[in-house]
């Protein structure tokens, strides 16, 4: 009766659920204009639908999710409209991930866990919203999903045909998300996983041999044509500078280093506070040396001091971590009085940089800034970043959930590291691999940080949260005391517990499901802001378009600030781009006078509307919010007369209408 009972469990809790996502994939997909984001890339299919190549009028390429765009313009081709083809390829590419994942969770933990995965997916509302968004991130999910599957075949069940697949699918995500990139790197991690080992623990593996070189030298290489394809085409030549535009300030790894030295540099007696560690680290080199027949532990160890000794404290920890879910070494060789000094001098660096960091801070000035010690740890463990990158982005928009997966993860990782004794499983598997990305995450240089871009570790992480949850639910249920329930709860606890723990979240909002398709919840109206950002913010420039249409007479002039209302309104006059925007580069062509997406020559500062103004009388100009306040001011410094017409129901873009005093007098 128990397997039957669980069997009519599954079918019906899965059935209901897959229509539920179904209905919150595609209900109305296309029925909403496009997002800025959402533009870009449909202008850039535009482009190939007309030429073939996603190739801008004023030179360079759009090389962001090259296969993404020509599937699109493939459906554009029979017919379907911009906005239903994107996000439909979107919203199948996130059904895509289901079967994937259930394979992944079948294989680590059974096929109750595969079932259960596949139902919070389906109805979870940041799944949903990411179908519903056109652009990579769903698509390159779904080529991540995949790629796990042959991870797993090949780390865990040790097939070799499942390399061709890993390669395949890694070509396939750099040419979705220029972030595919990670698995050329996961490439080489997984054949790191398959080397070396604990003989002491029962996990030895072969040594090297020379196929093996072969296959590391190879995806090795294949990382040139990988990195090659992330590289962003559409600038061919630098584009010209403009009075008040914001400099260019990225700083180099190797600046970042000599920044963090250069108070030593200053302060010779801070210097001094790193000889006790450094004295440490002679001490525990004799203890390290003794794994010089397992290379990759001798290695790791090395490796994990020189993090600590350059700042990169985060580096650091990730390295042990990763041996220990490798089974690369056990948790009691690194015990207190084998391991005392290499301990030691780990945590004497930590306390030399902290008292580094807080007395470098005071002595620039920052003592006015509260110093707290929240403030120290971030600057420990800023290399890689995962804090400011991962953690914090997360945990803004998602605290329940972000905390629920730190615990599930953490608790995890210790079981399998002090359980296990060193023997690979695929949850360990997967464990490391997760951890290997975040650090890969958190050491990519970029000036934006948005959870979109750690979305396609998701399921994974979802995952660990059923398998921390259901192995303790399972146990509790064994525990229960004989009774005629007992046989239903043994089953029902364990299907249910992941259920309503995900059911107390953020993630699992029936209303925002069921009102997916409506204005409200499309344009972010009255959402907290940072679930906006996280959802990606839409502003309704279809609207702006309606009303333009309706009110602009002949004569006037139309200014637009917003690319996107190109899309749905043809008669734009100029673009305008404060030239201080942090999107300069971006939009702007290399003949400096022409704005990339719209094709449409740049006026750069409120003193270029005088002489249209004086010719037109009236300018409509659409404009972001953040933008309005300062063409206001400059429209009462000139006289004329500014007033909003139109917003926007999410208050974040607005048509604005700027006249010259006589005209203003004689508007109706």
């Amino acid at each position: 009766m128990r397997p039957a009972a669980l069997r009519a469990f599954v079918v019906i809790a899965g059935a209901l659920a897959l229509v539920t996502g179904l209905y919150g994939r595609f209900k109305g997909i296309g029925m909403w204009s496009l997002g800025v984001d959402e533009f870009y890339i449909s202008r850039s299919i535009d482009n190939v639908l007309r030429t073939g190549l996603p190739a801008f009028p004023c030179g360079g390429y759009y090389s962001r999710g090259l296969l993404y765009q020509y599937v699109v313009a493939g459906l554009r081709l029979c017919g379907w409209s911009p906005e239903t083809a994107s996000r439909g390829v979107s919203a199948v590419s996130s059904l895509l991930v289901l079967p994937a994942a259930y394979l992944t969770a079948r294989r680590v933990a059974g096929a109750l866990a595969g079932w259960l995965l596949v139902i919070i997916l389906c109805v979870s509302i940041w799944e949903i919203e990411m179908a519903r968004f056109a652009r990579m991130y769903a698509p390159f999910q779904a080529v991540f999903a995949w790629y796990v599957v042959a991870y797993l075949r090949f780390t865990i069940e040790r097939r070799d045909a499942a390399l061709i697949w890993m390669a395949v699918t890694s070509v396939l995500g750099v040419l979705v998300w220029e972030g595919g990139m990670l698995l050329g790197f996961a490439n080489l991690f997984a054949l790191l996983v398959v080397q070396g080992g604990n003989p002491a623990n029962g996990n030895g593996d072969r040594p090297p041999v020379a196929r093996d070189f072969v296959r590391m030298a190879l995806f090795a290489l294949l990382l040139v044509p990988l990195y090659a394809a992330t590289r962003d085409l559409r600038i061919f030549a630098d584009v010209p500078a403009v009075a008040g535009a914001v400099p260019e300030d990225a700083a180099t790894p190797l600046q970042i280093v000599a920044a963090w030295f250069a108070p030593l540099a200053e302060h010779p007696v801070w210097a001094a506070a790193f000889a006790l560690p450094l004295l440490w680290v002679c001490l525990a080199l004799r203890w390290i040396f003794a794994f010089r027949d397992r290379p990759m532990v001798f290695a790791g160890l090395c490796l994990t001091l020189a993090a600590a000794a350059l700042h990169a404290f985060t580096a650091a920890v990730g390295i042990l971590v990763l041996m220990l879910l490798m089974g690369r070494i056990a948790w009691s060789e690194l015990a207190w009085r084998r391991a005392r000094y290499f301990w030691a001098a780990l945590g004497g660096f930590a306390v030399a940089w902290a008292v580094v960091v807080a007395r470098s801070a005071n002595a620039a000035g920052a003592a006015a800034v509260r110093l707290d010690q929240s403030t120290v740890v971030r600057q420990l463990f800023e290399a890689p970043d995962v804090i400011e990158r991962v953690l914090l982005p997360w945990s803004r928009t998602l605290p329940i959930l972000s905390l629920g997966l730190l615990v599930a993860c953490t608790s995890l990782c210790w079981r399998a590291v002090t359980g296990r004794e060193g023997r690979r499983d695929a949850l360990a598997g997967l464990l490391a691999l997760v951890v290997m990305l975040i650090l890969a995450v958190g050491a990519i240089p970029t000036d934006r940080i948005e959870t979109r871009y750690t979305f396609f570790l998701y399921p994974l992480l979802l995952l660990f949260g059923v398998c921390a949850i259901l192995a303790p639910a399972t146990r509790l249920a064994a525990r229960l005391p004989a009774s005629r329930l007992r046989g239903t709860v043994s089953w029902l606890v364990p299907a249910i517990a992941p259920l309503l723990c995900f059911a107390g979240t953020e993630d699992f909002q029936p209303r925002h499901l069921r009102d997916v398709d409506s204005a409200a919840v499309n344009f972010r109206v009255g959402m907290p802001a940072q679930w906006a950002d996280h959802f990606y913010p839409r502003n309704d420039i279809g609207g702006a378009a309606q009303w333009l249409t309706a009110h602009v007479r002949p004569g006037d002039l139309v200014v637009t600030g917003v690319p996107s209302l190109d899309e749905y309104y043809a008669p734009i006059d100029y673009f305008f781009l404060d030239a201080t925007d942090n999107r300069y580069e971006a939009y702007v062509c290399p003949d400096g006078r022409t704005e990339r997406w719209t094709n449409r020559p740049v006026l750069y500062t409120a003193d270029a509307l005088k002489p249209l103004l004086a010719a037109h009388h009236r300018i409509y100009l659409s404009v972001f919010g953040y933008a309005e306040k300062g063409l206001k001011s400059a429209a009462a410094a000139a006289g004329w007369s500014f007033r909003r017409v139109w917003t926007a129901d999410s208050r974040t873009a607005s048509v604005v209408l700027i006249e010259a005093p006589a005209a203003a007098g004689a508007t109706p």
